[in-house]
């Protein structure tokens, strides 16, 4: 469990380091492989190595892992709002 510790403080401090801009793309990216790691977990057969069974299910494990962290990172960082000035005029 030490390691893994390391890898989400890491992950942490990488997500912290990254832009807003670039932390939605980084999520978008992660859902996309995390998409196609699921795809590939459920097309295993039941006659499948367990070898391939580990590794896909790993690699389900960390791309979601990776995505909530980031999503984490995303969520406790102020909105940006953009304002518009408006003056009226009685004229």
């Amino acid at each position: 469990m030490n390691s893994l510790n390391v890898i989400v403080e890491e992950m942490q401090r990488q997500a912290g380091a990254l832009s807003t801009a670039d932390l939605r793309d980084y999520i978008r990216a992660c859902l996309e492989v995390l998409s196609e790691d699921i795809d590939v977990a459920q097309r295993l057969g039941p006659s499948a190595p367990s070898t391939q069974v580990i590794t896909a299910t790993d690699n389900v494990m960390i791309t979601a892992l990776a995505t909530a962290l980031y999503v984490r990172e995303l969520t406790t960082r102020p909105a940006d709002r953009q304002f518009a000035r408006l003056w009226f005029s009685v004229n």
